[in-house]
């Protein structure tokens, strides 16, 4: 089982990724929440890849998301996790 981990100065998020339609969702909701944040601005890629990313085009999501991925206070991981009940 994988699950995508957000480590941010919030607090950490999780969010299950074990098939590309979760992942890509999960990745979704990491740059939509750093969006909303105002983590990325239009001079920082050219406002076609923001405009891009913001309408759901995974390849840009995923510029952006490695483009934060080890801030100061932002990061993010794939980590494999283990069902206990297994």
């Amino acid at each position: 089982m994988q699950i995508l981990i957000y480590h941010g100065k919030h607090g950490d998020e999780y969010w299950l990724a074990n098939t590309r339609e979760q992942l890509n969702a999960a990745r979704r909701k990491v740059f939509d929440m750093l969006d909303e944040w105002g983590c990325y601005e239009e001079d920082e890629a050219g406002s076609i890849a923001l405009e891009s990313a913001r309408n759901g085009d995974a390849y840009f999501i995923q510029q952006f998301l490695d483009s934060h991925k080890n801030g100061e206070y932002e990061g993010w991981d794939l980590e494999e996790v283990c069902d206990p009940c297994d």
